[in-house]
């Protein structure tokens, strides 16, 4: 059984969502993440890469960095460019060249992935579990999402495929890199909570530090709330799960041009295979694209 459920998200308006659409923080520098905002004051890098608003030889796992990037998530909401929505699913669909892959926006169990429930095949890096911590923990919020996969489900694809052909999307809009990002709310989340709950387990695709990070920072509000129930929101992570039929897997090193960057020779279907076994991959062993694209949609905690 694989639990997800509905969530309360920020999203951004339609009028500055493009603006605001960038990489995730862990696939550009802080260099590249300067220049990639500057003159840009919607750029949802002011919220996950905060260091480039602050001098530019400053340390960014220093604590004024973690509050800088509350101060610009708090802003974006005062200003109207992040909207509060009612807890719910989303449909989000990736196209990249002549190749889509389209997943559920949902959040998922820290138990699970405590448990092995969701599984890993990747081992993390202290100082940026450590960095993502503080971050969500200061912040409280999960700024960006992780990418898990799940075994291809005939239910799960009719109730996606319906979903999209009857209504149009939040957000259709393509990034700096050319990949489509289209965004759609789910009116009645249940029959997908219910298709879920079938599923034995799910799997990291990317964001295995951000889902390391999600336990620490549980464990933390946890430790903090007397009445803790288990059922709060810091309880969960935000993901988008995708069918493993839809997800391509690339070799890591590679400094040819994107569009050009080769298929691994891992298949997701042999990672899932080593996620089940427990084991571990060697260090920069895949390369997954397109990446998810950061700023659609924040977690709330409260």
């Amino acid at each position: 059984m694989s639990k997800i459920i509905p969530f309360k998200a920020l999203l951004p308006i339609p009028e500055v969502a493009p603006q605001m659409l960038c990489p995730p923080y862990d696939v550009i520098s802080s260099e590249e993440a300067r220049e990639f905002a500057k003159d840009n004051p919607f750029s949802f890098l002011h919220i996950t890469k905060s260091e480039i608003d602050l001098p530019a030889n400053i340390d960014p796992y220093r604590a004024t960095v973690y509050q800088k990037a509350t101060d610009n998530l708090k802003s974006f909401e005062k200003r109207g460019y992040l909207v509060e929505r009612e807890p719910t699913l989303y449909i989000y669909r990736q196209v990249m060249g002549d190749h889509g892959q389209t997943g559920i926006v949902c959040g998922a169990s820290v138990d699970e992935y405590e448990s092995g429930a969701i599984r890993r095949h990747e081992k993390t890096r202290e100082e940026k579990v450590i960095d993502r911590t503080k971050h969500a923990h200061t912040a409280r919020a999960h700024t960006e999402p992780v990418m898990l996969v799940h075994r291809s489900s005939a239910e799960l694809k009719e109730l996606i495929n319906e979903r999209e052909a009857r209504f149009n999307p939040l957000y259709d809009m393509v990034d700096r890199d050319g990949v489509r990002h289209l965004l759609w709310k789910i009116e009645d989340p249940q029959p997908v909570l219910d298709a879920f709950a079938a599923l034995d387990a799910l799997y990291i695709a990317d964001g295995h530090h951000r889902s390391e990070a999600a336990r620490r920072v549980r464990d933390l509000f946890a430790k903090e709330n007397p009445n803790h129930t288990g059922e709060e929101p810091y309880n969960y992570f935000p993901v988008v799960i995708f069918p493993d039929d839809e997800v391509r897997v690339f070799q890591y090193d590679w400094d040819g041009p994107a569009d050009e960057r080769p298929l691994s020779e891992y298949t997701m279907a042999s990672i899932m295979e080593l996620a089940d076994r427990q084991g571990i991959m060697p260090p920069k062993s895949t390369w997954f694209a397109p990446k998810l694209g950061s700023g659609l949609f924040v977690y709330l905690f409260s």
